[in-house]
């Protein structure tokens, strides 16, 4: 039997329901199993597609319940439930392998910096401006450039016709909350996307032989390209160095490490003596030791997860997810005793509430939370 894509479409929203026949659980079985076309079938939007898999994950999680609670002598369709988050990418689904305990006991907490409430911009006289709190409107006027907040929250800078007279060494720095992101055109017309609990510091004027600036956390970069002023970005002592490129830095203190991935053009990164050039598609890792740079093959939707609203994680154990949903959540983790050091990964919107999340990892990874306020404890 042969169905096509509105049928089928049809037949994932009967099994989200839990509405369907035994024959058809054992025709979308087949269909997924022989041919898990789902990966790259002709979806409307990605928003649909993650949709259909909350949908579906949300049924799941109901007949589980059912089968914990005696309502029901048997999970239907548990039997391609995995297939059907793998074929869809979201949500959470457990890698294999060996269970082995840790010994574990830390405190995982990253509070943006001077930014507990709203997006903060920092003028170079020392004025600080809640960017939260402003509409579409001028921010400030320095000569050479106009600061505006527009309409859809985003600030730019705007050149004027009073030339290039400003201070060359004037900065200004923006910090982001937990669970708050932003974004900017800087004044060569670079776009930064910030990400939560992140700080970017950069000249009010590019009058330079470069343009520097200095990062703290994690941001997008689509850099205007100018090959006779190199754009370069100090991440926690590593240097990223682009003429014009699109390429994502994440370097949070706690993560101890620096990780550059580069989507399109050409980027080199350059710690001490050590220097790693790479291409579209790989990633280097600069230690903040200052050990070692590693070049490898990028999980690009990992590292752009978050600018996509959601949580990416690819084979990672506990404390490396609980790192992310700390900042995000804006909480502090306690982990006491023992962990299971097992590894996973799937896809969660940043949208959802912190309980949900909590809700599915503490079955996948057969621990337990406990929420007091912003302190979540992780107990064995």
């Amino acid at each position: 039997m042969s169905i096509n894509h509105q049928e089928l479409r049809e037949l994932l929203r009967r099994y989200a329901n839990g509405k369907c026949t035994s024959q058809e659980a054992k025709l979308l079985e087949e269909m997924v199993i022989r041919n898990p076309i789902l990966s790259n079938w002709d979806w409307s939007s990605e928003e649909e597609k993650m949709l259909m898999g909350i949908r579906i994950k949300q049924s799941v999680d109901r007949q589980i319940q059912d089968v914990k609670t005696g309502r029901t002598k048997r999970l239907w369709y548990a039997g391609i439930a995995a297939s059907l988050f793998l074929a869809l990418g979201v949500f959470w689904h457990k890698f294999g392998g060996e269970e082995k305990v840790s010994n574990t006991s830390l405190v995982i907490s990253e509070t943006a910096a001077q930014a507990p409430n709203g997006t903060m911009l920092v003028l170079a006289d020392g004025t600080m401006v809640d960017l939260d709190d402003m509409d579409d409107s001028l921010v400030r006027d320095m000569g050479a450039v106009l600061i505006r907040k527009l309409g859809d929250g985003r600030m730019v800078y705007e050149s004027t016709n009073a030339g290039n007279s400003g201070n060359a060494t004037a900065k200004n720095t923006i910090h982001t909350p937990n669970g708050k992101q932003f974004q900017l055109t800087l004044p060569d017309g670079t776009q930064v996307w910030m990400n939560t609990a992140s700080t970017l510091t950069y000249p009010v004027y590019f009058n330079g032989n470069e343009r520097r600036i200095s990062l703290v956390g994690e941001a997008y970069f689509e850099v205007a390209h100018d090959s006779s002023k190199p754009f370069v970005v100090m991440a926690n002592g590593t240097e990223i160095l682009v003429t014009g490129t699109h390429f994502n830095v994440s370097a949070y203190p706690s993560d101890n490490s620096v990780r550059t991935t580069l989507l399109e053009g050409g980027v080199e990164i350059r710690q001490h003596n050590r220097k790693v050039s790479l291409t579209p598609g790989y990633e280097a890792i600069a230690y903040m030791d200052g050990s070692a740079i590693s070049r490898q093959k990028a999980n690009q939707e990992q590292a752009m997860a978050w600018k996509n609203g959601y949580f990416v994680f690819d084979d990672m154990d506990i404390v490396s997810v609980m790192r992310s949903v700390a900042r995000w959540y804006d909480i502090t983790v306690v982990v006491e005793g023992n962990l299971p050091n097992k590894k996973f990964g799937g896809t969660f919107p940043i949208t959802e509430d912190l309980g949900e999340l909590l809700k599915d990892l503490s079955v996948l990874a057969d621990i337990q939370f406990q929420q007091n306020g912003k302190e979540v404890r992780i107990i064995r």
